[in-house]
């Protein structure tokens, strides 16, 4: 991929590209044109690995078929200059993806030169070019060059390939995806690759059925991924055997999870894992990611970050020795008196429908910036999604509080009281208060949207810098309850940011500019939210900011009137710029 500053330029070179590729896409037998534009050698291939990641197909096994030579090849024939920067670059040729024929396989193995390859298999019965899966993998899994090999298929095809896999490798990034029963198991050969991989590090298993490998392929593991199915009891004593480990993600679990067992049950151990710096859990319960985690002595270092996603919500309150037991896991001070610990930001996306909430504390290096999400000692992510709209009924029978009205009482439970970062983000969902008092959202029944912000900013109360993006109409519903709310809100609020907004005054509004703001608005509300067309923030901004001494705001990518702006000026110091100054 290309770094930063070369993608504005590859976004435009790109169509000019696709461009050549659909006019000029001729046989191999035809002439090859010398009328196209001849770029620079580099850049020119720096596109074609850019266009060669845009074709790899879905990582998802389907039965559909697929291309059996690469998609990207047909930039080979536009002339003979592409061609030559083609086949002079050996990377773009290394990586063999699913469903090539073998033919085309093996010639991607001759014109890479020496380069490590990465190979991704899909195993079928029959491959293009009529041989069967064993032999084909047989002719490509042959190459001492792999680095990386990724598996996807049924379980009793990719077995019959491991089982031939019994020469040492130079392997280093295994990855089996495996349709399976729940109830099977995927018992990796004793035997595979001769018992020697002295390279191997990586390893990820893409399946919900159970898998078991001998202990001396874990032994020099650094980063596992599963989404296999393992007891507790299992899935210790595999960590246990990965003393290298330094990252370890779960992206689902099939438990629950519990410390406690039968008492003829073994003892659960605890797991040392001394170069453990990630653990990564996502699943939809949990309080397995606290039993895990305190079954692992690891450096204190580690970055525990959790992703947990619902549906519906039927009985808070079942959550919460959940969450208290959570806290043990978020950073305190990292010394007396500094009062840096806790969750130090939060970020919230979306609205009723579908959306995210995400709360994390400071970086593992004091000198790290607080705002790190990846760096984070502690993270939490909360992403919701109903399904059923039934759930939401208007009679009200077997109706559940939809999870995103519950962000305030997740607060508490989390103990957000030291955040200081707040981001509200773009919503998906159409939301606010239409001419007739009724919600105007996608959900039949929803409470006040205004009242749910109001509750999650008092839940923050130490938030000092608020940023506001896109101009949706959240930004409207959170600027009036600053300015509405009896008591104060934000009372420590220093700075806020107001990104890709229409900033203009009442008074100066045009007719084709869009505002949610009083009654009436239902329609503006709808267009702007389906169309994203920036709403109008500037009344409630300007009422947002009186009173509070010391405010700073800055408007980023936003359209300000002269009228708004003066009356800014007057309550804040306020600074205009582009978005890429504030990033």
């Amino acid at each position: 991929m290309l770094a930063g500053g070369d993608a504005a330029v590859t976004s435009g070179l790109k169509i000019t590209l696709d461009t050549s590729l659909r006019r000029n896409a001729l046989p191999l037998a035809a002439p090859y044109s010398e009328s196209t534009i001849q770029l620079p050698l580099e850049l020119l291939q720096r596109i074609f690995l850019f266009l060669a990641d845009l074709c790899l197909p879905p990582r998802r096994f389907s039965p559909l078929p697929y291309p059996s030579q690469p998609v990207w090849i047909a930039i080979t024939y536009v002339c003979r200059y592409w061609r030559s920067a083609a086949l002079g670059l050996y990377e773009l040729w290394s990586s063999i993806t699913p469903s090539l024929s073998i033919s085309w396989s093996r010639s991607m193995i001759e014109r890479s030169a020496q380069l490590p390859m990465r190979i991704d298999m899909r195993i079928r019965p029959c491959f293009a070019d009529g041989l069967d899966a064993l032999a084909a993998s047989k002719l490509l899994l042959a190459s001492p060059r792999i680095r990386t090999l990724r598996l996807s298929g049924y379980r009793t095809y990719i077995l019959k390939i491991l089982d031939h896999l019994c020469s040492p490798s130079s392997l280093e990034n295994l990855d089996l995806w495996v349709m399976a029963y729940a109830s099977d198991y995927v018992d990796l050969p004793v035997a595979l690759f001769g018992g020697k991989t002295p390279h191997f590090r990586h390893l990820k298993f893409e399946t919900t059925t159970r898998v078991r490998a001998p202990p001396w392929l874990l032994a020099g593991i650094t980063h596992f991924t599963t989404s296999a199915v393992f007891s507790l009891h299992e899935f210790l004593g595999v960590l246990q055997e990965m003393q290298q480990l330094e990252v370890l993600r779960l992206v689902a679990i099939f438990g629950p999870w519990r410390v406690t067992g039968p008492p003829e049950q073994v003892p659960l151990r605890r797991v040392a894992l001394p170069r453990l710096s990630h653990l990564f859990f996502r699943g939809n319960n949990p309080s397995d990611f606290v039993v895990l985690s305190s079954r692992i002595d690891a450096p204190p270092t580690l970055r525990r970050h959790l992703s947990w996603r619902v549906e519906a919500v039927s009985s808070w309150g079942q959550w919460a020795t959940m969450f208290a037991a959570t806290q043990a896991f978020v950073p305190s001070d990292s010394a007396p008196g500094i009062n840096d610990g806790g969750l130090r930001v939060a970020h919230v996306v979306g609205g009723y429908e579908r959306g995210s909430f995400e709360m994390w504390s400071r970086s593992y290096s004091e000198s790290a910036s607080p705002t790190a999400r990846e760096d984070a000692l502690f993270l939490f992510h909360f992403d919701w999604s109903p399904s059923v709209p039934d759930l939401w009924s208007e009679d009200g029978l077997n109706a559940y509080p939809c999870p995103s009205f519950l962000l305030a009482t997740l607060c508490v439970h989390l103990r957000t009281a030291p955040i200081e970062d707040l981001t509200i983000a773009h919503e998906t969902t159409i939301e606010g208060t239409g001419d007739v008092g009724k919600p105007v959202t996608d959900a039949p029944d929803a409470p006040d949207v205004a009242a749910q912000w109001r509750a999650l900013l008092a839940a923050l109360p130490s938030v000092q810098t608020l940023r506001l993006r896109g101009g949706n109409p959240a930004c409207v519903s959170v600027l009036s309850a600053l300015s509405a709310s009896a008591d104060p809100l934000l009372s420590h609020l220093q700075r806020v940011f107001i990104f890709h907004s229409t900033v203009h005054s009442a008074t100066t509004t045009r007719q084709e500019d869009i505002s949610v703001a009083g009654a009436g608005s239902s329609v503006a509300t709808t267009l702007a939210s389906r169309k994203f067309v920036p709403v109008d923030v500037g009344t409630e901004l300007v009422e947002a900011v009186s009173g509070r001494s010391g405010l700073e705001v800055v408007l980023a990518g936003c359209e300000v009137s002269r009228e708004a702006l003066d009356a800014l000026q007057k309550r804040a110091r306020v600074h205009v710029g582009h978005e890429r100054v504030y990033i």
